[in-house]
């Protein structure tokens, strides 16, 4: 079952959606997972990656949720007012949306963020590491302040195109950054609170992601230690598009949740 979800916030509404697994097939309470969604992203991720992952979930019997931030999506707010402690914030208040849902096993919650979610899904876990059993990180971003700081540098270097107007930093595809962005996000410390989770990761990064430096992944899991597994696709980039990328993705990600959250191989 798929049905659209509300949260109310004092900056808005969060918009969403909530995926169950058939109840005569799977009975509850069920394993569940809260879907953080990248920089600039939303809900359904490139080109319905998250949509996708929650419909084979719940094919499972694995509950999902996903929602787009506030500034995000279809949910109310500026991406401009947007910062990544806001963004921390709704996805605190994601958990505790999945956690109160009646079918739900609480015991049995996990996080899965991809890029800039990533980051999200770390610092959220390391915050609340008694409620989350199971961590999945796709391409995470890592520290954001200094991707933005890497960005920069890119665009100065750049060559300015004849006629083409001026860069601006914080224009990200049309989207402006707001200027309290970068400040608050050097702030938080991402690996460090990341490495306050001591449950099990899954890390999976495309060899050909350009988005985020190659380096990253492996920090994580040098940083995590033996509770962490890396899993790279080769040839993958930063969103996994590619039907075979894809498909390696939701496997390792798949199994990962089934053994964490010890589902038996057949249906209940």
């Amino acid at each position: 079952m798929e049905r659209y979800v509300e949260i109310h916030r004092p900056r808005g509404l969060m918009r969403g959606m909530l995926h169950l697994p058939d109840r005569h097939r799977f009975r509850p309470s069920w394993p569940a997972l809260a879907l953080y969604h990248g920089f600039s992203g939303h809900r359904l991720e490139s080109n319905f990656l998250f949509v996708a992952f929650s419909r084979l979930l719940a094919e499972q019997g694995i509950a999902s949720v996903r929602f787009d931030f506030l500034g995000s999506g279809e949910s109310d707010g500026r991406f401009e007012d947007m910062t990544f402690s806001s963004q921390i914030e709704d996805a605190h208040r994601v958990l505790d949306f999945l956690r109160s849902h009646r079918g739900v096993d609480r015991s049995r919650l996990f996080l899965l963020g991809l890029s800039m979610g990533g980051s999200i899904a770390g610092c959220v876990a390391g915050e609340r590491a008694a409620e989350v059993r199971g961590l999945l990180l796709w391409a995470p971003a890592g520290e954001m302040s200094e991707r933005i700081r890497e960005r920069e540098e890119a665009e100065r270097l750049n060559v300015p195109v004849p006629g083409a107007p001026a860069r601006d930093p914080m224009d990200f595809g049309g989207l402006r950054l707001g200027a309290g962005f970068v400040p608050d996000a050097t702030r938080v410390r991402v690996l460090d609170t990341t490495a306050r989770y001591p449950g099990p990761v899954l890390i999976v990064q495309g060899t050909s992601d350009l988005t985020v430096p190659a380096h990253v992944a492996p920090a994580y899991a040098k940083l995590l230690g033996a509770r962490a597994r890396l899993e790279w696709i080769e040839g993958a980039d930063h969103a996994f598009k590619s039907t075979a990328w894809r498909e390696r993705l939701y496997r390792v990600s798949l199994k990962f949740i089934r053994e964490t959250a010890g589902i038996a191989n057949s249906a209940r």
